[in-house]
């Protein structure tokens, strides 16, 4: 099994940059390292790898964007191995799946590899988009889509605090967003709902830096579930929100819905923002389906958890 690291060195203001040089400072198993130099390079970097022969074991070093792209070509490789070092600010994925902290624990997967078949889904709207933390439309993807944007974002890294960044811009957009109908379909079922905030469809529990949007949810058990939050006032939403990072939301059932399934077709009232895994899909205006991948990557488990 060869080793890689693959780094993106801006992730994290910086954090990825740090936590890559004191990884290679203590490592023992041999390596290559490859940097990101753009966005869609670390795909790139896992088709070229996969051309090996036999298993790639690639530690993927960065934010939850970069470990997204790395896995768009994981998926369409047997021979590659996706290991994670958290490296951003959000760190979604290493809370979901299984991410390593140090060179020692990477070595003690050597000795005793665990290694997991992990699902994603397939996010089809014009063109098509594989995700394996989450996907969403409403209030939750267009603060995704602001605190890309702002400049914040960067100078609360700084000092560690990127979370905060999240809920500053929370705040803002609960105030102004507006509300939408959805028309769910799945399985054989059709349900209407009215003054929808959220629809995030979900492979793993945590969205927006840590928030526990679907705690129900499992990388591996080949469905999806589906949160949807209504009806609700907009002081409301804010004090809903509080509860979220703790997954205690699910408790207000008359405004909170979770749907299982394998597959979703959800129409939207008009224009709407949306995100896969954190990553800006654009404003949809119709109609999405979603579709799950079960078992479609190889994923390095922290023996050590």
């Amino acid at each position: 099994m060869m080793l890689h690291i693959i780094v993106n060195e801006r992730a994290g203001n910086g954090r990825a940059k740090q936590v890559v040089a004191r990884v290679i400072a203590t490592l023992k198993s041999p390596y290559e390292l490859h940097q990101t130099t753009g966005p869609c390079h670390a795909t790139a970097l896992i088709d070229k790898i996969s051309q090996n022969e036999g298993d790639q074991l690639c530690i993927v070093i960065g934010g939850d964007g970069t470990i997204h792209e790395a896995i768009q070509g994981a998926v369409h490789h047997s021979n590659i191995i996706i290991g994670v070092m958290n490296g951003g600010s959000g760190n979604d994925f290493g809370r979901g799946f299984s991410a390593f902290k140090t060179a020692a624990e990477i070595e003690a997967f050597f000795s005793h590899p665990v290694i997991t078949e992990e699902d994603t889904g397939v996010l089809f709207t014009d063109s098509q988009h594989i995700f394996m933390n989450n996907i969403g439309y409403g209030v939750d993807a267009k603060i995704v889509y602001e605190v890309n944007k702002t400049p914040l974002k960067n100078w609360l890294n700084r000092m560690n605090l990127g979370r905060l960044t999240y809920i500053i811009i929370l705040i803002k957009e609960v105030m102004t967003f507006k509300p939408f109908d959805v028309v769910v379909e799945y399985e054989t079922k059709r349900k209407i709902y009215k003054n929808v905030w959220i629809t995030t469809i979900s492979n793993q529990p945590f969205i927006g830096g840590g928030m526990k949007i679907s705690p129900y949810s499992r990388t591996d058990d080949g469905r999806f579930e589906l949160t949807i939050v209504e009806n609700l006032s907009r002081l409301k939403l804010l004090f809903l929100f509080a509860t979220i990072f703790k997954g205690k939301h699910v408790n207000f059932k008359k405004h909170v819905s979770q749907i299982s399934a394998e597959a979703f077709t959800i129409h939207y009232s008009g224009p709407i923002q949306g995100h896969a895994d954190g990553e800006d899909v654009g404003l949809l205006k119709e109609v999405i389906t979603i579709k799950m991948q079960p078992k479609s990557f190889r994923l390095a488990r922290n023996p050590l958890d």
